[in-house]
């Protein structure tokens, strides 16, 4: 018969230290090695992934994909707990170490919510560098709403500025060429719609179930996301600017011509590319298409226009 609260201890110190040895656990718990063994086995068998790690540096640790219910407290009441129990000296034993131990796991788990998905090898985050919680908030709505099959309310921004509100069937989230959309059923346009989560202004819940219609949304990653025409540009750039091109046109659209380097690439055409050229300044020259260097060189009148330059 297994004692449950020290299996339970076991296994929040797994979780807070990852990867531990049977010898430290047998000594934090006072049991011997072989017992630890036991409870590592007791705990396998409910179904947590606990793996053992041989070798010089080996020991038990359990998958950071494995996790505990953690909505019981906020982050807030968990270090305000943790302080307290700090603080009584008078109860500085082996049960307050243990309620610390559990709290201090809880608290870690939800700081990692900040991550869209974490696995052993794998973290995608939604929010930007500048703004790392950005999208967050949406991203919780959503798959709340996705997992629980339920519509939302939102008011959309198209590239036009104009400003529509939709009910929407969410199905997935989805990112691409590092930007996050969601696809569903648009009750507005009766049909499956790709929407940018940068343009959702709003994002309410409703109790207003759906059931899931056939789609295919593979094929709508495939096509063209909002219908922009596309240009095939080539760019003649320096090397100061190589490893900003390389990374938004890919290395293999990259080669050397004389003492310059080229890049060409199939790219949606309109503002976002033209503030893309622009921000490169004086390094990159286009080549092709003529009128993208007149869009370019209209571009350039405004802005000196509005700096007070004639």
């Amino acid at each position: 018969m297994h004692n449950s609260s020290l299996m339970f201890s076991i296994l929040i110190t797994l979780l807070n230290n990852g990867k531990t040895t049977k010898k430290a656990l047998a000594e934090k718990f006072e049991i011997c090695e072989r017992t630890v063994i036991r409870y590592i086995n007791a705990i396998a068998a409910t179904g947590v992934p606990v793996y053992s790690v041989k070798g010089k540096n080996g020991g038990y640790e359990i998958s950071s994909e494995f996790q505990f219910d953690k909505s019981f407290f906020s982050e807030q009441e968990i270090a305000r707990i943790i302080t307290c129990l700090k603080s009584m000296d008078r109860y500085d034993d082996k049960l307050n170490e243990g309620i610390a131990d559990k709290l201090k796991y809880m608290a870690k788990r939800k700081n990692d919510e900040q991550y869209l998905l974490e696995t052993d090898t794998l973290i995608i985050d939604a929010g930007p560098w500048n703004n790392p919680t950005l999208y967050r908030a949406k991203m919780e709505i959503l798959q709340k709403a996705i997992d629980s099959k339920k519509s939302l309310n939102l008011m959309y921004v198209d590239r036009y500025e104009s400003r529509t509100h939709r009910l929407f069937d969410p199905y997935y989230r989805v990112l691409k060429e590092g930007v996050w959309y969601t696809y569903g059923w648009c009750h507005y346009r009766k049909d499956f719609r790709l929407f940018k989560l940068a343009r959702i202004k709003s994002l309410l819940p409703t109790d207003q179930s759906f059931e899931r219609k056939p789609c295919d949304v593979y094929e709508k990653l495939n096509g063209n996301f909002d219908d922009f025409e596309t240009v095939d540009l080539e760019i003649e750039f320096s090397s100061t600017v190589l490893g900003d091109i390389e990374e938004w046109l890919g290395y293999d659209a990259v080669f050397e011509r004389g003492y310059k380097y080229v890049a060409k690439a199939k790219l949606y055409s309109g503002r976002v590319l033209i503030n893309k050229l622009l921000s490169f300044g004086s390094s990159i020259k286009v080549l092709s298409p003529s009128y993208l260097r007149e869009e370019l060189l209209v571009e350039c009148k405004r802005i000196l226009r509005n700096a007070g330059v004639e």
